[in-house]
């Protein structure tokens, strides 16, 4: 499928009904605790990087939320949580499963204010499948307060992550760094990850994050970035 066509579909229920087909078959709270478990691992990953064991009402966004198995940890962990994403498909069915998040529909290459500023902006798994990062990026520093921080992963560009049609915008550490610091963020770094396939679906327990870099198939393996405003 054309990249351009994939992310003009994005957005659309129809597009979006099929694409999360290949990941959630009922919507069910099974189906979205796996997720968590997932999830978990990366959040436990950072804790090692960032000050975000506990949340203490701090403000905290996340885009490309899908149903929220992010925002629920974080919402757990004592943050004011925002979930957002750019299907009103996919908004609605985490509506549903989190009543206790806020969940709105927004495509962040084109919103830079929904009323509100905060601490933290997240986006994990988000930018390769948008046309113009470099908007998104400017449009989230404008969302975060003085002293906020985005939090984002990307895949590094290999035969895999390169292959999937979705993924339009994969780029190596150095291009993301560079646009960042073109943006006026501050402080910025990135540290490699890669994740034990699979055993999250037993338990989170098994969500074990080493920082590494690896291609190896079947493998969870990205790159966080995190940037200071």
């Amino acid at each position: 499928m054309d990249k351009n066509v994939v992310k003009s579909a994005h957005g659309g229920e129809e597009f979006d009904r099929k694409y999360y087909r290949r990941f959630f078959k009922k919507y069910s709270p099974h189906e979205f605790r796996k997720y968590v478990n997932w999830a978990d691992g990366w959040v436990r990953f950072l804790d090692g990087y960032l000050d975000i064991k506990e949340g203490c009402g701090r403000t905290l966004l996340e885009l490309g939320a899908s149903l929220g198995y992010f925002s629920r940890i974080f919402k757990d962990r004592g943050f004011d949580v925002w979930g957002s994403d750019i299907s009103s498909y996919i908004v609605k069915k985490a509506s549903v499963l989190q009543k206790d998040v806020r969940f709105l529909k927004m495509d962040i290459e084109k919103v830079d204010d929904i009323g509100k500023k905060f601490d933290y902006v997240v986006a994990f798994e988000v930018l390769e499948h948008l046309q113009d990062p470099e908007k998104a990026l400017n449009n989230i520093r404008k969302m975060l307060k003085d002293d906020g921080t985005l939090i984002f992963s990307t895949p590094f560009p290999s035969g895999r992550s390169l292959s999937d049609p979705t993924h339009i915008s994969v780029h190596e550490e150095k291009w993301w760094l560079e646009l960042g610091k073109r943006l006026g963020y501050k402080k910025m770094k990135v540290v490699y990850a890669t994740f034990m396939p699979f055993l999250y679906r037993i338990s989170s327990i098994f969500s074990w994050g080493f920082p590494l870099k690896t291609n190896i198939p079947f493998v969870n393996s990205t790159a966080f970035f995190i940037f200071e405003k």
